[in-house]
């Protein structure tokens, strides 16, 4: 009998994903700003993403890259992985080629996809200040009934 306390992992469904994006993309649209939008399944593979009109065309791959380093750490908000970079920016240094043609961004941004102590993926946001972009996706998980922090 295994008595192993990982959270167990379970992937997002894209009907959830897409869910998540469009009220992301309201919460943008209501502070005047246009991001882009990532979310990746509890093993780093891309469900969807968007970057809506105005948004510079680089903001969805930070997105991703956003969202690949929060699954990749086992659900690790980005303003964590920030803080954890700048204590040791060597680690990210060698980890950063990790992502599957993704890039593995430390930043704040994005946040775990949670619901009932499951790691269902991640999503990450970019194209205003990063305090925005992850306000915008605090929201947009909190929309499909999940959470964005364990």
């Amino acid at each position: 009998m295994s008595t192993d306390a990982r959270p167990t992992l379970a992937l997002i469904a894209y009907d959830e994903a897409s869910h998540a994006i469009a009220a992301g993309m309201d919460y943008a649209r209501k502070r005047g700003v246009a991001l882009s939008f990532v979310v990746v399944d509890s093993a780093g593979h891309l469900v969807a993403a968007a970057r809506m009109d105005g948004a510079p065309f680089v903001t969805i791959e930070v997105a991703r890259g956003k969202a690949f380093a929060s699954a990749a750490t086992g659900g690790q908000a980005g303003r964590a992985l920030a803080q954890r970079y700048v204590e040791n920016p060597m680690v990210w240094g060698v980890a950063g080629d990790l992502g599957y043609g993704a890039p593995l961004l430390p930043a704040t941004g994005s946040l775990p996809i949670w619901r009932d102590g499951i790691l269902l993926g991640a999503m990450g946001a970019s194209g205003a200040p990063s305090e925005v972009d992850e306000a915008a996706v605090a929201y947009a998980i909190q929309s499909i009934a999940a959470q964005p922090v364990r």
